[in-house]
């Protein structure tokens, strides 16, 4: 190529800026070349232009260099610098690690917490809370039955408040006598020792009378006021809290973390029980007679039922709350049946229960007992509930109360036996309207099973389900009634020998609710819906409201009316409705 394509000359010539260099060698600027250094001094060409301050310079030339001069240019808008090491961290470059340090931590807390979350396990605080108060309700109910029972006393024999009795006025009881403390903290931990009572625990007291013996007595009996207190209280507020919160900031517990926080909170209530109820026994000694009493109902058994009896209605109180999912119908009868099963046994129940008081009371005036009646209606907190649970088992016809007395019963009066009380032994004018009330109940529970019930008929698990619901339900939560209506007492004495009287329902009492259920469940699929018309909504519509509450929000509903005929503006099988988006997920905390 002719050299005049060369503004300086020949490409290898020494003259040009950068000449003599390997060729096409890249430099700092990236095109080839090496890069400019500016001199204080013209070249050959001339001197820099004056006042330039930055840019290149294209009236001087820059001398030969070579690789290693290069790199130890001296610093300029021309030059390249060296690669230095690294510098040493300034304060507030420590600082700006600190804080990036904490950052990564936080973030991985509210990672952690997303992930928790996910799987439904939420906030904790919300169900402990719940746990404490259910406890503290069930001791506000133990008082309310010991003020109950100290007004029986009073009134006993005297038919007045003041009993016509006196206080002792000597030492005996006074705190600075020998027991006197550990008497005080047995009265004032009476409330504890109901509630462990009501817990399936067992009162058991140990006298010693020195030279005279010792003796011995269990009671085992739940003050069913202190246990529907607790229970109710556990479950609503569960029930309330998840509602409400559910998804919040104070909730977002799934099933799995409704299951693990009512465990741990059943659990410390349960461990907080047992100790209180252990340091407030009531014990008294006296050395000088020998005399030793111990009462209290700590034990392995109340601890496991209070743990049962907080756990458990907590997390059926959250996962009744929670935002059922689209399957939710196919097995709704499996909640709605229990529901059912308690509405038959207390509409059953109260009417009877007010009908045989009423009559009872009457005939101790006309008898010229009318004292008796008011403490028997002071007395109602201790004996109420247990009398109205067992009105249920009378009421299925089929059921009798088991009475057993066995041992040396007859020393106090009571005769030895193992007798059964039917329905047909009480007065007339108390069996004849509880046969009447008990014949239509379950046509009246058959109305509200049938209202607004949906079945999927062309899925199996659903027909499956809305027939052995009501069976299944009744013969559980007839279990469950025989084992809080059972009430035993067993003693033991020196001289009398050991003595038992147990007071309850008959054992074969979950089979026969178990048939009942059946009937009620063939009532209301042949029978309900010939009569369904007639009834006013006002009186069955109340049942299924959050069904009907569910559909009209826009849940996917998966069945069929019982009749046969969808519901206006359902959405069919699977599908949501248009311009709505399902339900939360059933086992998410979202």
């Amino acid at each position: 190529m002719p050299e005049t394509n060369y503004p300086y000359g020949h490409g290898d010539d020494q003259n040009r800026p950068g000449g003599g260099l390997p060729a096409h060698e890249s430099g700092s600027n990236g095109h080839g070349e090496a890069p400019f250094s500016p001199t204080p001094s013209g070249g050959a060409f001339g001197s820099s232009v004056p006042g330039t301050t930055s840019g290149p310079s294209f009236d001087s030339a820059a001398p030969p260099t070579s690789p290693t001069s290069a790199s130890s240019a001296a610093p300029s808008p021309w030059g390249v610098s060296a690669p230095s090491g690294p510098a040493a961290p300034s304060g507030a470059q420590g600082a700006q690690g600190a804080q990036g340090a904490q950052g990564a931590q936080a973030l991985s807390a509210s990672q952690a917490g997303y992930t928790l979350r996910k799987v439904g396990i939420g906030n904790p605080l919300p169900t402990f809370a719940v746990g404490v108060l259910a406890y503290i309700v069930a001791l506000g109910a133990a008082l309310l039955v010991i003020i109950s029972a100290v007004l029986v006393a009073l009134t006993a024999d005297t038919g007045d408040l003041t009993g016509g009795g006196t206080v002792p006025t000597d030492d005996s009881a006074s705190p600075s006598g020998d027991g006197g403390w550990r008497a005080i903290v047995g009265l004032v931990g009476l409330p504890f020792q109901l509630v462990s009572l009501a817990s399936f625990g067992s009162y058991d007291a140990e006298l010693n009378l020195g030279f005279f013996g010792s003796a011995t007595m269990s009671w085992r009996g739940l003050p069913l006021l202190i246990t529907v207190a607790m229970v109710a209280t556990a479950f609503l507020a569960a029930r309330l809290i998840q509602r409400r919160w559910g998804t919040g900031r104070w909730g977002s517990n799934g099933v799995l973390g409704a299951l693990l926080w009512s465990g741990i909170s059943g659990l410390a209530v349960a461990i907080v029980a047992v100790i209180a109820t252990r340091v407030t026994a009531f014990a008294i000694e006296d050395d000088t007679l020998g005399l030793s009493l111990s009462m209290h109902s700590a034990g392995v058994d109340m601890f496991f039922g209070t743990w049962a009896l907080i756990a458990l209605p907590l997390f059926l109180g959250h996962v009744a709350g929670l935002t059922k999912p689209a399957w939710w119908p196919l097995v709704a009868d499996l909640a709605a049946a229990p529901r059912l099963a308690l509405v038959h046994a207390l509409t059953f129940a109260v009417p009877v229960w007010i009908l045989m008081a009423a009559g009872i009371s009457i005939r101790m005036v006309v008898e010229g007992d009318g004292q008796s009646v008011l403490s028997l209606f002071l007395s109602l907190p201790i004996w109420g509930l247990t009398g109205l649970a067992m009105l249920p088992g009378l009421g299925m016809l089929a059921v009798p109360l088991h009475l057993n007395a066995r041992g040396g019963v007859e020393d106090f009066g009571v005769e030895r036996g193992n007798d059964f009380l039917w329905f047909f032994d009480l007065p007339w004018y108390l069996w004849i309207p509880l046969v009447l009330i008990a014949l239509l109940m379950p046509v009246v529970v058959a109305l509200l099973w049938n209202r607004d019930r949906e079945i999927e008929t062309g899925n199996i698990l659903a027909l499956v389900v809305s027939w052995v619901a009501l069976p299944l339900a009744y013969f559980g939560c007839s279990a469950v009634l025989l084992a809080l209506v059972w009430t035993t007492m067993q003693a033991e004495m020196g001289m009398v020998g050991e003595l038992g009287i147990s007071v309850g329902l008959a054992p074969w009492t979950p089979v026969v609710a178990f048939f009942i259920g059946l009937l009620v469940e063939v009532l209301a699929r042949f029978g309900a819906p010939f009569v369904d018309r007639f009834v006013p909504g006002m009186l069955v519509n109340w049942f299924r409201r959050s069904a009907r509450t569910r559909r009209a929000d826009g849940t996917p509903s998966t069945r069929r009316p019982s009749h046969g005929h969808a519901p206006t503006g359902q959405p069919s099988h699977g599908q949501a409705p248009q311009g709505q988006a399902p339900g939360a997920p059933f086992f998410s905390g979202v």
